[in-house]
């Protein structure tokens, strides 16, 4: 997929702190791996709403 150029304002810390924890070797690679692990991570969020039940009326009747 085609990549596009921005400018952001990060907080340098933080980035740092992204980048070692990530194990990144430059912004972009924290970036991008940020990005993937918050849109894997609302898929996650969205299967477990799905099936856990929670929310839907007689959720907890039968058990």
């Amino acid at each position: 997929m085609p990549k596009s150029q921005v400018t952001v304002r990060l907080d340098r810390g933080q980035l740092a702190r992204a980048r070692r924890v990530l194990g990144a070797k430059t912004v972009t690679e924290a970036i991008e791996q940020a990005l993937a692990l918050a849109t894997e991570k609302a898929a996650h969020d969205a299967i477990l709403r799905k099936y856990s039940g929670v929310g839907r009326k007689h959720s907890f009747a039968d058990r």
